[in-house]
């Protein structure tokens, strides 16, 4: 009886993005879902904590909402990407690699695009940064489901 090799399968650079964008944005709906969760249990309105993704002032919270998903997509693109390249060179767990992405989103946000006055900087850090390492963490765990 002869033994056959599994078969492994290399994902093109094609499915990586679109498996990056479509994590992404469940990554970012999650996110958002933790943030309208927090500002409401800290007496904000969601409408307030939506409005705060959008691109200026009296973005309406549907906008806001939107862009963010929108953003969190784009960044998904960027993790199928990593997540391809990162897979032939260690073999960490994918909720790992996932983590290690949310934060560095985070630090990259807090270093380039929170440095002025914008409306995402009314979010609070600490719940900043639980949000992104939640879209980390997510994402990680979709790679990891989807092979």
């Amino acid at each position: 009886m002869k033994k056959q090799a599994a078969a492994q399968v290399t994902e093109s650079w094609g499915d990586a993005a679109v498996s990056g964008l479509l994590s992404g944005i469940l990554a970012g709906a999650v996110m958002a879902g933790f943030l309208v969760a927090a500002g409401f249990a800290g007496g904000g309105s969601v409408a307030d904590v939506l409005s705060r993704f959008g691109t200026g002032e009296g973005t309406s919270p549907i906008s806001g909402l939107l862009t963010h998903l929108a953003v969190s997509g784009v960044y998904g693109i960027g993790w199928g990407y990593l997540l391809r390249i990162v897979r032939r060179l260690i073999a960490a767990p994918a909720w790992l690699v996932g983590l290690a992405y949310g934060l560095l989103l985070f630090l990259l946000a807090q270093g380039v695009f929170l440095v002025g006055p914008t409306l995402l900087t009314g979010i609070p850090p600490l719940q900043f940064v639980i949000g992104h390492a939640i879209y980390g963490l997510v994402l990680g765990m979709q790679a990891r489901k989807g092979r």
